[in-house]
């Protein structure tokens, strides 16, 4: 059963991606349709679980499969697809050596991370104490909403500051989906959209950074020390950061081709974005915000429109179902501006050592500060990738600002810039790769490297 319902979740995606636009390429399909999957898949869960019926597996994957015939129905009526539609991918033209040598690397790679991803049960204290432990107990009493360890009088503290009651929902209905449908362990979750994230970063990028530009950031996304450790333990930041630089990215793709899909993919991605960490707030924020000032300038506001109602649904969703239930804490969040000298030095001196931290990201960051200067000619005087350097400095400067205005009642702020804010900084990484290798400068390079290296040319 588990098998079929993973199935199930990749088909309800491939299908929901078709629903968006079926001119997306097939490794960007592929790569989307997990993700994408679950994340209705944890709408309809709420849903569920809201009006009352139990969070079994017949009951989810009849929802599902309800849901998938409802996309089926709008894609045969609609948009007019058939069976036929569906392409498979294959091999790219003109295929050269650097580009095969790093498809070689990057499969075998994640065939190790995604392997020992599987084969160690979930034993992180963060997972365990709350992401972990929430859907297991989800998935045995067949409610969110209801929890016995929601209980005050069965976990005094439940209502707490910064206690699990409020965490975004993603992570654990994921994990509780797959544990109602029999699995022995949650990883095949965090496996799966490891690997899925990876088709999607290599078959995004590739629009504009052209396949052998794809293959090399792919390949050092997948090498970020870091971040590799960390997508094989059962957390949510690398779970966070596969929607929210997916989100960034497809935005950087919209203003590039102004192509309608990539608008209302990058509101899907933002919305589920919200859903795996509420501090994923800023880069909904940024991004609206930028494309607020574009549909200002051009006169044409329809498609920031879509694209917000998309963003902003899946949180207020997530709100009202919190307020409903009864699912708050203690608030941390410090509403009124104020000013701590201290404070603010303390959160630059961590945030710059993190940047410049090449133990935890590799040369991401270094990489990047490298491409920026490289292309800053083009920068200037064809705005080439500034909404995306926009929306990268933006979005950073704003966690920052979060991070400023919360009262540290449960941990140090040192604590949490060591170690919440390092984890956070893996949203940054796709993106910063995929600047580096999609601006011009760089573009014009690696078109010169695919012309002389491409095997088929003698």
């Amino acid at each position: 059963m588990l098998y079929a319902g993973i199935f199930l979740t990749f088909i309800l995606g491939l299908a929901f991606v078709h629903c968006i636009s079926g001119k997306f390429t097939p490794v960007e399909k592929i790569g989307l349709s997990f993700p994408l999957g679950m994340g209705l898949q944890v709408f309809l869960m709420l849903f569920v679980d809201q009006v009352g019926i139990s969070l079994k597996s017949a009951p989810l994957l009849l929802s599902e499969a309800l849901l998938l015939t409802g996309l089926c129905f709008f894609l045969y009526s609609y948009r007019k697809y058939r069976p036929k539609d569906f392409t498979l991918p294959s091999l790219p033209k003109n295929i050269n050596l650097i580009w095969l040598l790093f498809i070689i690397a990057i499969a075998w790679l994640e065939y190790m991370n995604f392997s020992k991803c599987l084969y160690f049960p979930p034993s992180d204290g963060d997972s365990l104490a709350g992401f972990e432990t929430i859907g297991y107990i989800a998935a045995h009493e067949h409610t969110m909403k209801g929890l016995s360890i929601f209980d005050a009088t069965y976990m005094p503290g439940i209502h707490g500051p910064a206690s699990y009651i409020t965490y975004a929902p993603f992570v654990q209905l994921s994990y509780a989906y797959v544990y109602a449908l029999g699995a022995e362990t949650s990883k095949i979750i965090p496996g799966l959209m490891y690997l899925f994230f990876l088709m999607a970063f290599y078959a995004a990028t590739s629009r504009a950074a052209g396949k052998t530009g794809a293959a090399i950031a792919t390949f050092f996304v997948l090498l970020t020390p870091e971040m590799l450790a960390f997508s094989s333990l059962s957390m949510t930041n690398v779970i966070h950061a596969v929607f929210a630089s997916l989100s960034i990215i497809y935005m950087a793709l919209w203003f590039w081709e102004r192509e309608k899909k990539d608008l209302l993919l990058c509101g899907v991605l933002l919305g589920i974005n919200t859903l795996c960490r509420t501090e994923g707030i800023v880069f909904t924020a940024v991004v609206l915000f930028l494309l607020f000032v574009d549909s200002c300038r051009t006169k044409h506001h329809k498609g920031f429109l879509q694209s917000s109602l998309l963003a902003v649904v899946p949180l207020l969703g997530w709100t009202l179902y919190t307020k409903i239930n009864g699912l708050y804490a203690e608030s941390i969040v410090i509403t009124h501006p104020f000013w701590d000298a201290e404070k603010a030095r303390t959160i630059l001196t961590y945030a710059w050592g993190l940047y410049k931290n090449t133990t935890y990201y590799g040369w991401s960051f270094v990489v990047f500060l490298s491409a920026f200067l490289a292309n800053l000619w083009f920068l200037v005087r064809q705005k080439d990738n500034l909404y995306l350097l926009l929306a990268i400095v933006l979005s950073s400067g704003f966690y920052l600002l979060v991070i400023y205005q919360i009262d540290y009642k449960w941990d140090t702020i040192e604590n949490v810039l060591s170690f919440s804010v390092k984890r956070f900084l893996f949203c940054f990484i796709p993106m910063v790769w995929y600047f580096s290798v999609a601006n011009r400068a760089v573009n014009l390079l690696l078109c010169k490297l695919e012309q002389f290296l491409r095997i088929d040319k003698a």
